[in-house]
């Protein structure tokens, strides 16, 4: 007890601290942290600090997940089991053994003595160190049946070409080989997040969407239990979507915000200003147009045009102004901190010469705030400072890297970067498995 009642005082004090500095609580140093569980940790003993993480998080979650030892031990573990997925995947281990952009079509000089570990952490994750490829952490052991992912999907899904969904490839597999459900929720792919709660709804009330290799679902059953992945717009449509209805909060094991823009977009501060006067059904009138000068040659004219009567193109990029963004974040911190649910952020970073030709420009622009941006979104866009959020990690890939399979042919001869190597069904087993050996899923 005395540990529960000394954690509920650091969380106060950390969400006093994020809510009126500002500052990143992944980042608060360890004191008021549970001091044996950060000795286990230290010493290596992994097996108990996995027993320790889980028996907590089943106590009090709200304490485990804002503490700074087990922040600490996410990152880690969800790293290490990352790498141990992707490892299996011969093309993500080919794609490693080249330097990323320009520099992977020169001949590498010499041999490479990098353990495998080693090279799909140098290519494919961002700010590691020699521990996170080196430390022999326990195999996962988990084993899951009654857990469905529910993937919300963010702006443009579909639009961009027919399979321009979020792990179209990968759910599927790892539905096939391991049972592991996947529910698509069908989220409009161009109005505002208020209006998208009818669609959260649909799926949790009563398992409408598609499956997750992107059919619709004829018999829709809802789900018990969700964990919830937010790709891009998805992440703030969940959140507002838990803002409105906490009473779903104890389905949700969890929630993964995967480029999640959290905090906005200056991309869409840009797009906004642009279309703030225009009629709104002069926009919905010529759609095809409007979404040919988002990205010039690449969305293909009428590719997933339904539900046209519902689009809403000026409220999504007001929802996903920055200013928006961060008051609506400001005014709902300690309601997101007491539904008690853990939020796991999954980040991309690129460069320049790394992103689509015709995000060259936006990645360069993105590089004056932050160097680490996806070409979309900066760090700290992707990421929530409230207690009960961990940045699980930095991968290295662009905005559609870390989640669509590679565009079709004719794209990637038009633009460079369009082949998308990262080894995404890795990062979407890992992420399984985490929650699982955490005890939030079964």
């Amino acid at each position: 007890m005395a540990r529960k009642a000394n954690s509920e005082r650091l969380i106060e004090a950390r969400l006093s601290i994020g809510v009126h500095t500002g500052c990143n609580v992944d980042t608060f140093p360890t004191e008021g942290s549970d001091m044996s569980l950060q000795t286990e940790l230290d010493s290596g003993n992994y097996d108990t600090v996995i027993s320790e993480v889980r028996d907590w998080v089943e106590e009090d979650s709200s304490a485990a997940f804002s503490d700074a030892t087990v922040k600490r031990w996410l990152k880690m573990r969800w790293k290490d089991l990352f790498l141990s997925e992707a490892i299996q995947d011969e093309d993500a281990l080919k794609t490693a053994g080249k330097p990323a952009g320009l520099a992977g079509a020169l001949p590498r000089i010499g041999s490479d003595s990098r353990s495998d570990r080693q090279k799909i952490a140098d290519r494919f994750l961002k700010s590691v160190s020699a521990s996170d490829w080196e430390l022999e952490l326990p195999d996962a052991d988990v084993e899951i049946n009654n857990t469905t992912l529910l993937l919300v999907p963010g702006l443009l899904s579909g639009l961009l070409h027919p399979r321009a969904h979020a792990f179209v490839d990968e759910a599927p597999m790892i539905e096939e080989e391991r049972g592991w459900r996947t529910l698509r929720c069908d989220a409009h792919p161009f109005r505002g997040c208020e209006a998208n709660n009818q669609d959260i709804l649909a799926s949790l009330d009563r398992g409408e969407g598609f499956t997750a290799d992107q059919r619709p679902i004829e018999d829709p059953k809802p789900p018990e239990r969700v964990w919830i992945i937010g790709y891009s717009k998805g992440g703030p449509d969940v959140f507002n979507f838990l803002v409105n209805h906490p009473e779903y909060a104890d389905r949700i094991a969890g929630v993964f915000t995967w480029a999640g823009a959290m905090s906005g977009s200056y991309t869409a501060d840009g797009i906004y200003e642009q279309i703030k006067d225009m009629d709104t059904k002069e926009i919905s009138d010529r759609l095809d147009q409007f979404l040919q000068m988002l990205n010039p040659g690449f969305v293909e004219k009428t590719t997933g045009l339904r539900r046209v009567d519902e689009y809403d193109i000026k409220q999504a990029f007001y929802d996903l102004r920055t200013d928006v963004r961060e008051e609506y974040n400001r005014a709902n911190s300690e309601t997101f901190t007491e539904l008690g649910v853990p939020i796991f952020s999954l980040t991309g970073s690129t460069t320049p010469l790394e992103a689509p030709a015709f995000q060259f420009m936006d990645t360069v622009k993105m590089s004056q705030f932050d160097a680490n941006n996806d070409m979309q979104l900066t760090q700290k866009q992707a990421t929530m400072d409230i207690p009960m959020a961990t940045h699980v990690a930095m991968l290295h890939g662009h905005h559609w890297d870390i989640a669509y399979s590679p565009f079709p042919a004719h794209m990637r001869a038009v633009s460079p970067n369009l082949d998308h190597p990262f080894p995404r069904k890795a990062a979407l087993a890992a992420s399984w498995e985490l929650l699982a050996e955490l005890g939030l899923i079964d």
